[in-house]
């Protein structure tokens, strides 16, 4: 499982960085973090390149490609600190509506996103956790719906979005995904490091939704599917962080280059940016290939990358504030937004120690079967 970009792969890199320059320069990402501008523009543009599209099939009106072309994308917004939806709509909302939902399901929410004219995101989160064994809300049959009960933390996106795949546990105890138009979910605006992005936790006060907006057949659990879905939420959350690692770097970069840091320490302070960088991107990058080929390993390397860009992004953001000064000029204060973009990115969908978690409980599931099997042919 290693990545290789192809040619075609290194044109859409660079004619994203060079459209995301013009389109979303920081002065937009000042001004969006401020409250006194918007991203309208750069989502009308994102929208007509078709980046949307990317991932979705062919017969919804998508451009069919796979998850490689989908992370160059990634990486490059990460880097500008774009504003906007596209994150969770296309790393949350399109993978679970994908490999949850019925092929009417599929049609009618994803070529929606292909067109440029849906936005969704996924709310899972709950008291401190994100796993789908987690979830305690409930869904409620009434007539031919279902009535919504319960809270979710860290909606990415919300209450910008348009629909919203919520998860829900049904009285049997199988978990149901159900697609709720944010229009009717209540939403409070949470604060965030990231100024960018928006942030809500929403209560679901028994909204009703009818069956057909229900993912997947009746009374089926949509826990393992929602489990192999998150897989591409979370690498997807590792590009966008290894993107804005990469802008504070070129940031502490023209510091030093402009005099206002010198000396053998900022020589170091850089040198051990670009190692953590490139360790981190190494495992991600790992995590893209193994997603683009369906490989069943893929969310444990999921997991090995967010442990990664979340242990790279903290040396990365601690060096760059040093680096800048911290004075409040205006070089300074876009450091703290790449900063807050980061660091907002490694603790959603778990941080750092979080997967460091999972994956020592894979290896050691793995190793007790091992031994189970050892054991068990040693005996026969």
């Amino acid at each position: 499982m290693f990545l290789e970009f192809n040619e075609e792969q290194l044109e859409l890199r660079e004619s994203a960085r060079a459209t995301l320059s013009r389109q979303c320069p920081p002065s937009l990402v000042r001004a969006v973090a401020d409250g006194t501008g918007d991203a309208t523009e750069l989502e009308t543009e994102i929208g007509w390149l078709g980046w949307p599209a990317l991932t979705i099939d062919v017969d919804l009106g998508g451009l069919g490609r796979g998850f490689a072309e989908l992370a160059v994308v990634l990486e490059e917004l990460g880097r500008a600190a774009a504003p906007g939806s596209f994150l969770p709509t296309t790393t949350q909302f399109v993978p679970v509506v994908r490999a949850a939902g019925t092929p009417a399901q599929a049609h009618r929410f994803l070529a929606g996103v292909a067109s440029g004219a849906l936005t969704g995101t996924v709310a899972l989160h709950e008291s401190g956790r994100y796993e789908p064994e987690a979830v305690t809300s409930t869904a409620e049959r009434e007539g031919d719906g279902w009535l919504l009960r319960g809270h979710k933390q860290h909606v990415l996106g919300a209450p910008t979005v348009d629909e919203v795949v919520v998860a829900a546990r049904r009285d049997a105890g199988t978990l149901g995904l159900f697609v709720v138009p944010a229009a009717e979910l209540t939403f409070k605006r949470t604060d965030s490091i990231d100024a960018t992005r928006s942030l809500a936790n929403v209560e679901l006060n028994g909204v009703w939704v009818p069956d057909a907006r229900m993912l997947g057949e009746p009374d089926e659990d949509a826990g393992r599917v929602l489990t192999r879905a998150l897989g591409e939420a979370t690498v997807g959350l590792a590009l966008d962080a290894l993107g804005a690692c990469s802008a504070l770097l070129d940031i502490s970069l023209a510091v030093a280059v402009e005099g206002r840091a010198a000396g053998q320490a900022v020589e170091h302070a850089l040198a051990d940016m670009l190692v953590a960088i490139e360790l981190a991107r190494a495992a991600t990058y790992r995590a893209v290939a193994a997603l683009a080929d369906g490989d069943e390993r893929s969310g444990a390397a999921a997991s090995v990358a967010k442990a990664a860009v979340g242990r790279c992004q903290r040396l990365v953001t601690r060096r760059s504030l040093e680096l800048s000064g911290g004075t409040g000029a205006a070089g300074e204060t876009d450091v703290h937004l790449w900063v807050g973009r980061a660091k907002a990115d490694d603790l959603l969908f778990g941080g750092a120690m979080d997967h460091r978690r999972i994956v020592a409980d894979r290896l050691l599931s793995a190793r007790r079967a091992r031994s189970s099997q050892l054991v068990s042919a040693l005996l026969g």
